[in-house]
């Protein structure tokens, strides 16, 4: 298991292999959906940095793509993050499922555990990597 036992680790994506830089725009705000996930991959191979942003009603939500039972993708096929309800996000290996709101596993083999939060804002239509810089 990774860092995000008992509690998310705000931090950890700045650690990862390909971590993009503060301010990294990932896409229009238009390019998702309400209730469903799109993955962003920076670099390449085994030690790509893999992330994903959930769109709900309340806003998006960013987590890294890693299991904490096993650290290994959430997803098997492109942008497959949701469970068949669009209520909760789904381990494909191992059908944990975490809340869409803070990455909290609610059922299955990392119950009790957090994905890892990547902080995303949004500005101007789009969607960027980090935390809002204050206004000038």
């Amino acid at each position: 298991m990774h860092q995000s036992i008992n509690q998310p680790n705000f931090d950890y994506w700045r650690l990862r292999p390909f971590a993009p830089a503060q301010g990294t725009c990932l896409c229009q705000t238009a390019d998702i959906a309400v209730n469903s996930a799109r993955e962003f991959k920076f670099g390449r191979g085994k030690n790509s940095f893999s992330m994903f942003v959930v769109r709900t009603e309340a806003g998006f939500y960013g987590y890294l793509n890693l299991c904490p039972h096993f650290s290994l993708p959430l997803n098997y096929r492109a942008e497959e993050f949701l469970n068949a309800s669009g209520s909760l996000i789904r381990c494909s290996m191992h059908f944990a499922e975490f809340r869409l709101e803070d990455g909290y596993c609610v059922s299955g083999a990392a119950e009790k555990c957090f994905l890892d939060p990547v902080p995303i804002y949004e500005e101007e239509e789009a969607l960027y990597i980090g935390d809002k810089p204050p206004c000038p």
